[in-house]
């Protein structure tokens, strides 16, 4: 089942209601992702138990002293966490599991598809995702019919609120455009990123090589990232830094994670559009390169 809603930050909220989650639950959740990942539990009002990521940004340790009520988890860069880890930490404590894959829709696990790793999952269709609308959108996935039903009705909001999340049909056109080139825009970004690899073979990319990831961002890890950005900036070079903060910053200097803290600090994420040409990809890795060379001496 699936439920179109007018945004992915709006989906996860639904998805922890349509479960049974409230201010007295407790969910567990990485670290490091964009705010609207724990934005999400604090709107509901419940505990945040934050933990450590892996050296991929990936969710990491999930044992902690207190088992928590349900298990949010994020698909971050477009890479897949080990998911038989998660499902089989969930199904032995009788949690329930939540995918964010905003960011990894064409990614797949094992044969299992981004967007069916989780009791509930759910899209995005911000304007910078593979499957961009106009503005923002969102989906929820479900096997259950139960939480199908309560979506439906979460979707629809209160009428003293004035306020429902849906899918407008201009959006929904646009989605179904693309969902037929879909397919060919992954194998797209797939070349991209195998370019960018052929050129800059020591370099260290945040890509699964042994997975399918949706290669949403491209991210390298480097200690002179500052220096870096500000290098290519000056070279007509756009890049990014996601992210520059772990999500727990009211508990940081008390409560230390070493891997997601690690890769704040050394994150920069290239240009990897469909559309960028093979030229533009080598004038990126030239530049990179002349930077090294020039660190050098």
């Amino acid at each position: 089942y699936a439920v179109g809603v007018g945004s992915a930050t709006d989906g996860l909220y639904f998805a922890m209601k349509a479960l049974g989650l409230n201010k007295d639950s407790t969910v567990m959740c990485p670290v490091l992702s964009y705010a609207a990942t724990s934005g999400a539990i604090h709107r509901l009002g419940a505990n945040i138990q934050f933990v450590d990521t892996d050296n991929m940004g990936l969710i990491g340790d999930l044992q902690y002293k207190k088992t928590p009520d349900a298990v949010l988890y994020v698909n971050l860069y477009g890479n897949c966490v080990d998911y038989d880890r998660l499902l089989t930490y969930c199904r032995n404590n009788g949690i329930p599991l939540i995918e964010d894959a905003a960011q990894s829709q064409g990614a797949v696990y094992n044969r299992v598809p981004s967007g069916a790793m989780g009791d509930i999952s759910v899209f995005s269709f911000d304007p910078m995702k593979n499957m961009p609308c106009f503005g923002n959108g969102g989906m929820v996935l479900t096997d259950s019919k139960d939480h199908y039903e309560k979506l439906k009705k979460l979707r629809k909001g209160r009428p003293e609120r004035k306020y429902k999340s849906v899918l407008s049909e201009d959006h929904c056109n646009q989605l179904l455009l693309l969902l037929d080139k879909f397919n060919k825009l992954q194998k797209m970004r797939r070349a991209i990123y195998k370019r960018y690899k052929s050129n800059l073979p020591d370099i260290h990319f945040l890509v699964d090589e042994k997975g399918n990831p949706s290669y949403h961002k491209l991210v390298l890890l480097t200690d002179d990232r500052n220096e870096l950005k500000k290098y290519l900036e000056d070279c007509g070079i756009e890049t990014k830094i996601h992210y520059d903060q772990i999500l727990d910053q009211k508990r940081a200097g008390l409560y230390t994670y070493p891997y997601a803290e690690d890769i704040c600090k050394k994150a920069l994420s290239l240009p990897i559009y469909p559309y960028l040409n093979m030229d533009e990809v080598d004038y990126v890795c030239e530049r990179i390169k002349k930077f090294y060379d020039i660190k050098k001496f």
